[in-house]
């Protein structure tokens, strides 16, 4: 079976409260205008006269366009044959799409067709409108300004999709226009088909993203801390970070003779853990409060950054310089255990042990 990333596909119907947790958001990009039934997906600066696609038409009408959006940039794009709200997820069968010359059985699970990107853009476009774009190029093929390409680079709001439509409003003709991603590539589309085969979408995957989830390997693990800290300890984490804010160090040691361990706990709040947050805000008198006379802990592997694996090295990073006293207590060298002196032997203990 050829490459399909059926989470990612998925991840259209999410509604905007589940798209936000996976770092994902939805944009309506515009409405496409079909009159041939036939669809084309490609570049429209550098292979405007890309062959239609092959298995499906549909009927004519005005279809909704929209861009599930990551990190600012399109991550997929769809084009709604049917209304979202009237179709189920788990019941579509999904196809790549493909071009008359080219034959999916032979692709291997690795493998995918697309449309080849060399301008940063994609767009979804019926044929008729596409034998209108083709006659607009050749009008104005003799001039060096290149109008149409010029207008739709230079177009605000490309990121999050747009209708475009150089021959003016009032024309029957027009192209929905969006960046293609990270950039240039070769970028496959597919098709949603309902029960009786039918389409119902029609989406572009720009690779951005893996199993529907716009979030990195760190984020993803963030999110698994805050889920996992009962919501008692997150409000003390909180309250522990506003004491070392406010300097109000009564609320910050009752915190701690609760649980000591606290003041190395990430709050999911700021991001950071109590001490991290004092040597942030050059509370001196906080981070004392904070070490209960005991030395300084690692910092957490998760605040680690480029050459800042401690926190005396974080506090060495900042721009402005810490005060005398918070460094004092960075730099204090590890107490020593105390050894054990045993006393000499006295008594009957002495008698028994013997003569020093």
């Amino acid at each position: 079976m050829a490459h399909l990333d059926l989470a990612n596909l998925r991840a259209c119907f999410l509604d905007d409260a589940r798209l936000a947790t996976v770092a994902l958001r939805r944009v309506a990009a515009g409405m496409l205008p079909v009159s041939s039934g036939r669809l084309v997906v490609c570049d429209p600066l550098v292979q405007p006269e890309a062959p239609a696609l092959a298995d499906y038409t549909v009927a004519p009408g005005y279809y909704p366009v929209e861009i599930i959006a990551h990190g600012g940039r399109p991550a997929l794009a769809v084009l709604w044959l049917r209304p979202r709200a009237s179709l189920s997820a788990t019941s579509l069968h999904w196809q790549m799409a493909r071009w008359t010359t080219q034959d999916l059985t032979s692709l291997d699970e690795d493998s995918f067709i697309g449309y080849p990107v060399d301008a940063g853009i994609g767009c979804f476009m019926d044929t008729d409108t596409q034998q209108a774009l083709l006659a607009l190029i050749a009008q104005q093929q003799d001039s060096e300004e290149g109008e149409w390409s010029d207008a739709l680079i230079g177009h605000d709001g490309l990121d999050d999709g747009i209708d475009y439509r150089p021959w003016g409003e009032a024309s029957p003709h027009g192209l929905v226009v969006f960046t293609s991603g990270w950039g240039d590539g070769v970028y496959p589309s597919y098709w949603a088909l309902d029960t009786s085969g039918a389409p119902v979408a029609l989406v572009t995957d720009f690779l951005c993203i893996e199993g529907g989830d716009g979030r990195d390997a760190r984020e993803i693990a963030d999110q698994a801390y805050r889920d996992s800290l009962p919501m008692v300890e997150a409000d003390a984490l909180a309250r522990l970070v506003a004491a070392v804010a406010e300097d109000n160090l009564p609320v910050l040691r009752g915190l701690l003779d609760e649980n000591p361990l606290r003041a190395n706990h990430i709050e999911p709040g700021c991001g950071g853990t109590a001490l991290f947050e004092a040597v942030r805000l050059d509370k001196p008198q906080a981070l004392e409060a904070l070490l209960r006379g005991g030395p300084l802990p690692p910092l957490p592997e998760r605040l680690h950054m480029r050459g800042v694996t401690t926190y005396l090295e974080y506090a060495q990073r900042l721009k402005k310089p810490r005060s005398a006293a918070l460094m004092a207590l960075l730099e204090a060298p590890p107490v020593a255990a105390q050894p054990v002196v045993l006393e000499k032997p006295r008594g009957f203990w002495r008698r028994l042990f013997g003569r020093s």
